[in-house]
């Protein structure tokens, strides 16, 4: 769901509901639409599945700085897929439009908001560093900073923070009134103007350079399964969840128009979030021995880093690795 769209969303959600529950007052067995049921299904899996891929990163894996970018991309994905759960939830079990209905969807929103610009961020600083560890590999094996993913991590998480909070302030009303419309739309083109013009760009042209370069190059190190990883997460990521971004930049002010669509964002989200931990698992996996192997060591082919820096390999020493935070 684009940033511009929170207010609308809200006001919308509250009344649909409303009307909803006044239609089919006195009856018990009140029709929930289909996408919701499909929401409830598919955000609990992938909740859980990014949950046990996040548990495994955490303690049962050594740490390379590619890792601790998964690491957070999957902290991202749990915070929006719990939010689309309980938006859904509290949307088909709340009775009335209260003042509590409104500040949860709120709040819930907002976290949304959080991850949905997190998963981008964190998304581009793969692809780049990436593409740097294949244009420069000297650098990265020999001068790369031993903490850079965590630093990085930590700025862009700050970056999250500060976009939506100018959302919340500019955008959102604590009293549940209109916004001004002259700030919400300047901050809607901040955003948009961060979002495809800096980080979008620098996604797709990083990790086309990559893909190039890759097939280019004969080194068995660059064949590594790590990259496939990272291609293929960033190509979903642009199928399921930009084409969603741009479509309501462009129509942020007759979105009301196309009320369906923020249901359409929230089932993209979802996919998008629950698909990665299996692109992980198919794409480490082995086909002779798939489902026979052990998801740490599934998960350790899929990440592993063949150029990883020099300084996280000497002495095999398990404490000399990056740390998540």
């Amino acid at each position: 769901m684009d940033e511009s769209n929170v207010t609308s969303f809200v006001v919308e959600e509250s009344t649909d509901s409303s009307a909803s529950r006044n239609t089919s007052s006195g009856d018990p067995h009140q029709k929930i639409p289909v996408l919701y049921w499909v929401l409830m299904s598919i955000s609990p899996l992938g909740f859980v599945e990014n949950g046990i891929l996040l548990w495994f990163l955490c303690f049962r894996m050594r740490r390379n700085p590619f890792t601790v970018y998964i690491t957070h991309l999957s902290i991202a994905d749990i915070s929006l897929l719990f939010c689309i759960f309980a938006l859904t939830v509290n949307y088909v079990s709340d009775d009335e439009l209260s003042s509590g209905h409104y500040y949860t969807t709120v709040t819930l929103l907002v976290t949304f908001l959080f991850g949905y610009n997190m998963g981008l961020y964190l998304l581009t600083a793969i692809s780049v560093e990436r593409c740097l560890s294949v244009l420069y590999p000297i650098w990265y094996r020999c001068h790369r900073p031993k903490h850079q993913s965590a630093f990085v991590c930590t700025l862009l998480w700050a970056l999250s923070c500060l976009v939506t909070t100018m959302e919340y302030v500019m955008c959102i009303d604590s009293e549940g009134q209109s916004p001004s419309q002259s700030d919400c739309k300047a901050v809607t083109i901040f955003i948009a103007i961060l979002n495809f013009l800096l980080f979008t760009p620098l996604m797709v042209v990083s990790s086309t350079v990559l893909v190039v370069k890759i097939r280019k190059n004969t080194w068995t190190s660059h064949s590594s399964k790590l990259y496939i990883v990272i291609t293929v997460t960033i190509v979903i990521f642009l199928i399921f969840i930009m084409p969603m971004r741009l479509f309501y930049l462009l129509y942020h002010e007759n979105w009301s128009t196309f009320g369906n669509l923020h249901h359409i964002s929230l089932l993209f989200s979802t996919i998008n979030s629950s698909a990665n931990p299996f692109i992980y698992f198919f794409v480490g996996s082995s086909r002779k021995k798939r489902f026979k192997e052990s998801l740490k060591v599934v998960l350790t082919r899929a990440f592993k880093d063949e150029m990883q820096p020099r300084h996280q390999e000497s002495n095999g020493n398990p404490t000399a690795i990056e740390t998540v935070v």
